[in-house]
Formats: structure tokens, sequence, C-alpha cells
């Protein structure tokens, strides 16, 4: 009688034992060999990246029309510079040279110069605002073209220089659509912030306003070289 009840018991233990190794196999939603589903920031993906709205400057052929708000960034036409080897407002100043009516009237070179002590790449198009004689900011339509030809990128030492031309349609100050500016904002490519530039006439003096019909600015490209990049037409 004592021997069966010992092997019943031996049986109730082998079962319960198989029992809990049978439920200890079961692994934990989270737990190392099944981890819980993680999700990867965009910043983390290869390839994805912010791209700052384009405003002054984008990858659009020649042709290509936007209206650029003066607190609107200027975009690039691909391939961008990244963050850390672009020029960014900070780095540079801006001339606005006026060219001789020989050239064509309501014309300009506009010059971007690298001011810090590091090398820096601008590539695309400049955007640009108008100030009124408050020093209020204006807004300009502006007509991006790939004049004289697609953007370059342009890596500039310090000291160093780019080049785009600018042209418009004068109008008669009384007009109530004429653009009266008393000077011109500048947001470098694929920056969101902008530089006062120098406007200077055709004799090298400062000029304090610019007659700019409705229609705008035509703007070309930002090229390594000035030669070719005014406007002759």
């Amino acid at each position: 009688m004592r021997l069966r009840k010992a092997m019943a018991i031996a049986v109730t233990t082998i079962a319960l034992g198989l029992g809990a190794v049978a439920c200890n196999d079961e692994v934990p939603a989270t737990s190392a060999a099944n981890p819980a589903a993680s999700v990867t920031p965009a910043s983390a993906v290869p390839g994805a990246s912010h791209t700052p709205v384009p405003g002054g400057a984008s990858s659009a052929g020649a042709g290509a029309k936007t209206s650029a708000k003066p607190g609107a960034p200027a975009g690039t036409a691909k391939p961008t510079a990244d963050a850390s080897s672009r020029c960014h407002t900070g780095d540079v100043t801006v001339e606005v040279q006026l060219q001789p009516t020989s050239i064509l009237p309501n014309s300009a070179m506009v010059m971007v110069t690298n001011k810090s002590s590091r090398t820096c790449t601008v590539y695309g198009y400049l955007g640009y605002g108008g100030l009124r004689a408050d020093n209020s900011a204006m807004v300009l339509k502006t007509s991006r073209v790939a004049y004289p030809g697609a953007p370059m990128a342009s890596t500039l030492k310090p000291g160093n220089s780019a080049f785009a031309g600018l042209k418009w349609a004068s109008c008669d100050k009384a007009d109530p659509n004429c653009n009266v500016l008393a000077g011109l904002t500048v947001t470098p490519p694929d920056e969101t912030t902008q530089v006062t530039a120098s406007v200077l006439g055709d004799d090298g003096k400062p000029v304090d306003q610019l007659l700019v019909s409705a229609a705008g600015f035509t703007v070309g490209s930002l090229q390594p070289s000035h030669e070719g990049v005014d406007f002759t037409s």
C-alpha cells in the first residue's frame, strides 16, 4: 500500500515538472529574444533629410517661376551642398552692382562673397526680397532662369565670390503697382535668413532707390565666374 502511494506521488511530481518546463518556453514579447517593435526616426534613415522649401532657388529648369517672400528660404538645384559645407547666411556678404545701360537697363551683377574663415559652397539660385524706406519687408515676385546655364557649384575659399545676373522692368513711381525699393535682402541657397545687400550704381556709389515693376525680378543661376552672367536682353 505504501509502495503504491509513493509511486503515485512520483508520477504526479514528474507531470508537474513537465508542465513547468512547457510554461517557461513561452518567451515574453518584449524580451531580448523577441524585442518589441521600435520606430526609427526619419533622421536615422539613410537618405532621409530635411530640405528647406525652395523660395529663391530650386531644381526647376529655365522659365520656372515662383513668388518669393522676403522671409522664404532660397532652395537649391540638386545636388545640394550639405549643411556642414554650404555657405550660411552669416558666412557671406552680397553686393548688387547695377550694370551700365549700354549692357542692359535695369540689370545687375550680383556677387556673393565668403567673409568667413572657412571654405564653403553655394549652389543654385538666390532669393530676393525688398525693403521699403521704413526698412519694412516687401514681397517681390521672381522668375528663375538657367542663365547663362544650369547652376554650377561654387566652392568659395575665404574672400572668394560667386556670381549671378539679375534684371527687372522699371515702372512709374506714381503707379500703385510699382515696387519702390529702398534696399534689397538676399537669401543664400538652402538658407532661411537674409542678408541685406549693398546696392551700387554703375558709378560705384550707393543706390537708395530701385523702381521694380509688379513682374518683379528675373534671377539667373549662381556661377563660379562672372563671365557671361550679365543679362544682355
